[in-house]
């Protein structure tokens, strides 16, 4: 209970200002099996019971986008991520829903291999696409592409309404953005200077000071 009350407060929120999103999901779902196990393994059991349903969406979701974002040139990689234990968790909290209502259960992400100078434009062209095939919540729309996090996340996030009404969010990002989402400024210097915003990792820095 100590090491997941010092994880809770001090290394998951650590690893969110260093860009380790990775890491700090890890963090906050073993810190919840120790300080919450019910809720941990009721949450744990419904995401199993529910998988191959939540398979069985993700693939309607996608099939009718592949000839769309094929016709696009790009090479592409297109799946489904659950969300963590944790953020369910959070999320049946703090709006107050059972896990039934919870209707973001996964999250698409599209993932481009594009030079850095057309990430952008690829970008926005997929969103351009997947919006033409599915309602898009525009107010939902968060574009840290062409403003990145301060800890240098970058990433599209759109939510639109797929098959059978359901909202799905949709993350679209290139390889580039994916690896920095998933190993924070450990893989931000392979990649130095050709971030659309150059002075990222100095703000980041400035945030770690204020820890």
């Amino acid at each position: 209970l100590k090491v997941a009350a010092e994880t809770s407060y001090l290394y998951a929120p650590l690893a969110h200002r260093l860009g380790l999103y990775a890491m700090k999901t890890e963090f906050l779902d073993l810190c919840m099996k120790i300080t919450e196990p019910e809720s941990y393994h009721d949450i744990a059991r419904k995401l199993a019971d529910t998988k191959r349903e939540r398979n069985r969406y993700i693939n309607e979701f996608i099939k009718p986008l592949a000839p769309h974002l094929d016709e696009l040139g790009f090479p592409y990689k297109i799946y489904g991520r659950p969300k963590s234990i944790y953020s369910i968790w959070n999320k049946i909290q703090t709006k107050h829903v059972p896990f039934e209502e919870i209707y973001d259960l996964f999250a698409v992400r599209v993932v481009l291999d594009v030079p850095p100078e057309k990430e952008k434009m690829a970008c926005w062209a997929v969103y351009s696409t997947i919006t033409d095939v599915y309602r898009a919540m525009t107010q939902r729309l968060k574009d840290w592409i062409t403003v990145p996090k301060s800890n240098g996340y970058e990433s599209l996030h759109a939510t639109v309404i797929g098959p059978q009404g359901k909202f799905v969010e949709v993350q679209i990002r290139s390889t580039r953005m994916d690896d920095i989402a998933e190993r924070g400024f450990a893989a931000h210097w392979k990649y130095k200077g050709v971030s659309n915003q150059p002075d990222v990792f100095e703000q980041w820095l400035d945030s770690v000071r204020e820890i």
